[in-house]
Protein backbone atom coordinates (compact mmCIF):
# COMPACT_ATOMS: atom_id res chain seq x y z
CA UNK A 1 0.00 0.00 0.00
CA UNK A 2 1.27 3.48 -0.88
CA UNK A 3 2.41 5.83 1.84
CA UNK A 4 -0.15 8.37 2.97
CA UNK A 5 2.22 11.26 2.34
CA UNK A 6 1.46 13.32 5.45
CA UNK A 7 2.33 13.19 9.14
CA UNK A 8 -0.45 12.19 11.50
CA UNK A 9 -0.95 13.64 14.97
CA UNK A 10 -3.15 11.74 17.42
CA UNK A 11 -4.52 13.58 20.44
CA UNK A 12 -5.36 11.01 23.08
CA UNK A 13 -3.31 7.80 23.28
CA UNK A 14 -5.70 5.31 24.85
CA UNK A 15 -6.89 1.98 23.46
CA UNK A 16 -8.47 3.58 20.39
CA UNK A 17 -5.30 5.44 19.49
CA UNK A 18 -3.23 2.29 19.92
CA UNK A 19 -5.51 0.44 17.50
CA UNK A 20 -5.26 3.30 15.00
CA UNK A 21 -1.47 3.43 15.23
CA UNK A 22 -1.27 -0.35 14.88
CA UNK A 23 -3.29 -0.24 11.67
CA UNK A 24 -1.46 2.75 10.20
CA UNK A 25 1.91 1.07 10.67
CA UNK A 26 0.75 -2.41 9.63
CA UNK A 27 -0.76 -1.03 6.42
CA UNK A 28 2.61 0.42 5.40
CA UNK A 29 0.97 3.82 4.93
CA UNK A 30 3.06 5.50 7.63
CA UNK A 31 6.37 4.97 9.39
CA UNK A 32 6.75 5.46 13.13
CA UNK A 33 8.50 8.80 12.57
CA UNK A 34 5.40 10.01 10.70
CA UNK A 35 3.18 9.73 13.81
CA UNK A 36 2.99 12.05 16.83
CA UNK A 37 0.90 10.75 19.73
CA UNK A 38 -0.21 13.21 22.40
CA UNK A 39 -1.14 11.92 25.85
CA UNK A 40 -1.15 13.77 29.20
CA UNK A 41 -0.18 10.69 31.23
CA UNK A 42 3.57 10.12 31.11
CA UNK A 43 3.37 6.38 31.78
CA UNK A 44 1.02 5.92 28.85
CA UNK A 45 3.23 8.05 26.59
CA UNK A 46 6.20 5.88 27.45
CA UNK A 47 4.20 2.72 26.82
CA UNK A 48 3.03 3.91 23.39
CA UNK A 49 6.55 5.04 22.49
CA UNK A 50 8.07 1.68 23.42
CA UNK A 51 5.38 -0.32 21.68
CA UNK A 52 5.27 1.52 18.36
CA UNK A 53 8.40 3.67 18.17
CA UNK A 54 6.34 6.80 17.43
CA UNK A 55 7.03 10.30 18.71
CA UNK A 56 5.10 11.12 21.87
CA UNK A 57 4.28 14.41 23.56
CA UNK A 58 2.18 15.84 26.33
CA UNK A 59 1.34 18.96 24.31
CA UNK A 60 -1.65 18.76 21.92
CA UNK A 61 -0.21 21.67 19.93
CA UNK A 62 2.63 19.44 18.74
CA UNK A 63 0.23 16.82 17.39
CA UNK A 64 -1.87 19.60 15.83
CA UNK A 65 1.13 20.65 13.71
CA UNK A 66 0.72 17.53 11.52
CA UNK A 67 -1.11 17.27 8.20
CA UNK A 68 -3.84 15.04 9.66
CA UNK A 69 -4.98 15.58 13.23
CA UNK A 70 -6.95 12.80 14.92
CA UNK A 71 -9.12 13.52 17.94
CA UNK A 72 -9.07 10.27 19.93
CA UNK A 73 -9.41 11.58 23.49
CA UNK A 74 -12.42 10.88 25.76
CA UNK A 75 -15.43 12.81 24.43
CA UNK A 76 -15.80 15.18 27.36
CA UNK A 77 -12.18 16.29 26.96
CA UNK A 78 -12.70 17.36 23.35
CA UNK A 79 -13.98 20.92 24.00
CA UNK A 80 -10.85 21.66 26.06
CA UNK A 81 -8.60 20.19 23.37
CA UNK A 82 -10.30 22.17 20.62
CA UNK A 83 -9.76 25.36 22.61
CA UNK A 84 -6.05 24.49 22.95
CA UNK A 85 -5.41 23.79 19.26
CA UNK A 86 -7.91 26.09 17.55
CA UNK A 87 -5.37 28.85 16.91
CA UNK A 88 -2.64 26.40 15.84
CA UNK A 89 -4.31 25.23 12.62
CA UNK A 90 -3.31 27.92 10.12
CA UNK A 91 -1.76 25.20 7.95
CA UNK A 92 -5.28 23.74 7.42
CA UNK A 93 -4.73 20.14 8.51
CA UNK A 94 -7.47 17.59 7.96
CA UNK A 95 -9.10 17.10 11.37
CA UNK A 96 -10.68 13.69 11.92
CA UNK A 97 -12.77 13.30 15.05
CA UNK A 98 -13.14 9.82 16.51
CA UNK A 99 -14.76 11.21 19.65
CA UNK A 100 -18.04 9.37 20.14
CA UNK A 101 -21.13 11.51 20.73
CA UNK A 102 -19.46 14.82 19.85
CA UNK A 103 -21.58 16.30 17.03
CA UNK A 104 -20.12 17.91 13.96
CA UNK A 105 -21.73 21.24 14.85
CA UNK A 106 -19.72 21.46 18.08
CA UNK A 107 -16.51 20.65 16.24
CA UNK A 108 -17.20 23.19 13.48
CA UNK A 109 -18.00 25.93 15.98
CA UNK A 110 -14.70 25.40 17.83
CA UNK A 111 -12.37 25.24 14.81
CA UNK A 112 -11.43 27.87 12.21
CA UNK A 113 -13.80 27.93 9.23
CA UNK A 114 -11.03 27.01 6.77
CA UNK A 115 -10.11 23.73 8.50
CA UNK A 116 -11.46 20.60 6.74
CA UNK A 117 -13.21 18.30 9.14
CA UNK A 118 -14.77 14.83 9.24
CA UNK A 119 -16.37 12.83 12.01
CA UNK A 120 -16.07 9.03 12.13
CA UNK A 121 -16.01 6.27 14.72
CA UNK A 122 -14.08 3.08 13.94
CA UNK A 123 -15.14 -0.29 15.28
CA UNK A 124 -12.73 -3.03 16.32
CA UNK A 125 -12.33 -4.75 12.89
CA UNK A 126 -10.69 -1.51 11.75
CA UNK A 127 -7.45 -2.85 13.22
CA UNK A 128 -7.20 -5.16 10.18
CA UNK A 129 -8.72 -2.73 7.69
CA UNK A 130 -12.14 -4.41 7.82
CA UNK A 131 -14.10 -1.90 9.88
CA UNK A 132 -17.51 -0.45 9.14
CA UNK A 133 -17.00 3.18 9.98
CA UNK A 134 -19.71 5.61 8.86
CA UNK A 135 -18.42 9.13 8.30
CA UNK A 136 -19.88 12.64 8.37
CA UNK A 137 -18.19 15.21 6.14
CA UNK A 138 -18.21 18.88 6.98
CA UNK A 139 -19.31 21.07 4.09
CA UNK A 140 -15.85 22.64 4.23
CA UNK A 141 -14.22 19.29 3.33
CA UNK A 142 -13.98 19.35 -0.46
CA UNK A 143 -11.65 18.51 -3.33
CA UNK A 144 -8.19 17.39 -2.25
CA UNK A 145 -9.21 17.48 1.41
CA UNK A 146 -12.08 15.07 0.73
CA UNK A 147 -9.77 12.81 -1.28
CA UNK A 148 -7.26 12.74 1.60
CA UNK A 149 -10.04 11.96 4.08
CA UNK A 150 -11.28 9.09 1.91
CA UNK A 151 -7.78 7.68 1.47
CA UNK A 152 -7.12 7.89 5.19
CA UNK A 153 -10.42 6.35 6.30
CA UNK A 154 -10.09 3.68 3.61
CA UNK A 155 -7.12 2.29 5.52
CA UNK A 156 -9.52 1.18 8.25
CA UNK A 157 -12.33 -0.31 6.16
CA UNK A 158 -15.60 0.83 4.63
CA UNK A 159 -16.71 4.40 5.39
CA UNK A 160 -20.17 5.22 4.02
CA UNK A 161 -21.27 8.83 4.30
CA UNK A 162 -24.20 9.43 6.65
CA UNK A 163 -26.05 12.31 8.30
CA UNK A 164 -24.61 13.59 11.56
CA UNK A 165 -27.93 12.91 13.29
CA UNK A 166 -27.48 9.19 12.57
CA UNK A 167 -23.95 8.85 13.93
CA UNK A 168 -24.79 7.90 17.51
CA UNK A 169 -27.10 5.10 16.41
CA UNK A 170 -24.62 3.80 13.84
CA UNK A 171 -21.89 3.86 16.45
CA UNK A 172 -24.05 1.91 18.88
CA UNK A 173 -24.73 -0.75 16.24
CA UNK A 174 -21.19 -1.10 14.93
CA UNK A 175 -19.53 -0.96 18.35
CA UNK A 176 -21.94 -3.40 20.00
CA UNK A 177 -21.82 -5.80 17.04
CA UNK A 178 -18.30 -7.19 17.58
CA UNK A 179 -18.95 -7.34 21.33
CA UNK A 180 -21.64 -9.95 20.70
CA UNK A 181 -20.17 -11.67 17.66
CA UNK A 182 -16.84 -12.43 19.34
CA UNK A 183 -18.17 -14.61 22.22
CA UNK A 184 -20.12 -16.67 19.68
CA UNK A 185 -16.95 -17.12 17.62
CA UNK A 186 -15.07 -18.13 20.76
CA UNK A 187 -17.75 -20.68 21.72
CA UNK A 188 -17.79 -22.22 18.22
CA UNK A 189 -14.00 -22.43 18.05
CA UNK A 190 -13.86 -24.01 21.50
CA UNK A 191 -16.51 -26.55 20.52
CA UNK A 192 -14.54 -27.46 17.40
CA UNK A 193 -11.34 -27.93 19.38
CA UNK A 194 -13.18 -29.99 22.01
CA UNK A 195 -14.49 -32.23 19.22
CA UNK A 196 -11.01 -32.93 17.85
CA UNK A 197 -10.16 -30.14 15.41
CA UNK A 198 -6.94 -28.21 15.71
CA UNK A 199 -7.40 -24.59 16.75
CA UNK A 200 -6.37 -23.48 13.27
CA UNK A 201 -8.99 -25.74 11.69
CA UNK A 202 -11.69 -24.61 14.12
CA UNK A 203 -10.93 -20.94 13.49
CA UNK A 204 -11.02 -21.44 9.70
CA UNK A 205 -14.34 -23.30 9.88
CA UNK A 206 -15.90 -20.68 12.14
CA UNK A 207 -14.65 -17.69 10.18
CA UNK A 208 -15.72 -19.05 6.80
CA UNK A 209 -19.12 -20.02 8.18
CA UNK A 210 -19.60 -16.48 9.48
CA UNK A 211 -18.35 -14.96 6.22
CA UNK A 212 -20.74 -17.11 4.20
CA UNK A 213 -23.64 -16.27 6.49
CA UNK A 214 -22.96 -12.54 6.10
CA UNK A 215 -22.81 -12.92 2.30
CA UNK A 216 -26.09 -14.85 2.34
CA UNK A 217 -27.84 -12.07 4.27
CA UNK A 218 -26.41 -9.43 1.92
CA UNK A 219 -27.40 -11.28 -1.25
CA UNK A 220 -30.84 -12.64 -0.42
CA UNK A 221 -34.09 -10.70 -0.14
CA UNK A 222 -35.36 -12.75 2.80
CA UNK A 223 -34.98 -11.51 6.37
CA UNK A 224 -32.35 -13.32 8.49
CA UNK A 225 -35.18 -14.94 10.46
CA UNK A 226 -36.46 -16.61 7.30
CA UNK A 227 -33.02 -17.75 6.20
CA UNK A 228 -32.48 -19.35 9.59
CA UNK A 229 -35.35 -21.74 8.91
CA UNK A 230 -33.24 -23.52 6.30
CA UNK A 231 -31.85 -25.57 9.20
CA UNK A 232 -33.94 -27.20 11.89
CA UNK A 233 -31.42 -26.42 14.61
CA UNK A 234 -32.42 -23.56 16.91
CA UNK A 235 -29.93 -23.70 19.78
CA UNK A 236 -30.34 -20.08 20.86
CA UNK A 237 -33.42 -18.59 22.42
CA UNK A 238 -34.37 -16.02 19.79
CA UNK A 239 -36.33 -13.77 22.12
CA UNK A 240 -33.52 -13.71 24.67
CA UNK A 241 -30.92 -12.84 22.02
CA UNK A 242 -33.09 -10.07 20.58
CA UNK A 243 -33.71 -8.62 24.03
CA UNK A 244 -30.05 -8.79 25.06
CA UNK A 245 -28.70 -7.15 21.90
CA UNK A 246 -31.55 -4.65 21.71
CA UNK A 247 -30.98 -3.51 25.27
CA UNK A 248 -27.24 -3.24 24.73
CA UNK A 249 -27.63 -1.06 21.64
CA UNK A 250 -30.24 1.09 23.38
CA UNK A 251 -27.96 1.52 26.41
CA UNK A 252 -25.00 2.46 24.21
CA UNK A 253 -27.11 5.01 22.35
CA UNK A 254 -28.40 6.48 25.61
CA UNK A 255 -24.86 6.87 26.95
CA UNK A 256 -23.73 8.70 23.83
CA UNK A 257 -26.74 11.00 23.89
CA UNK A 258 -25.98 11.79 27.55
CA UNK A 259 -22.35 12.59 26.70
CA UNK A 260 -23.45 14.72 23.77
CA UNK A 261 -25.69 16.69 26.10
CA UNK A 262 -22.86 17.20 28.60
CA UNK A 263 -20.42 18.30 25.90
CA UNK A 264 -22.88 20.82 24.52
CA UNK A 265 -23.67 22.36 27.91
Amino acid sequence: MAELGVRVGIIGAGALAAALIDRLLASGSLRPLDIVACEPKQARREEIGRRFGVTTTGQPEEAAACGIVLLAAPPLEIPKILAAIGNRLAHRPLVVSFAAAIPLSLLEAALPAAVPLVRANPNSPSIVGAGYNPVVYSRRTKGADRELADRFLGLFGTSPGIADSQMNLYTALTAVGPTYFLPIFDAMISAGVAGGLSRTEAIAATVETARGTADMIARRAEAPEQLKLITGLRPLEDAAVRELVGKAISAALSRMEAVQGQAAS
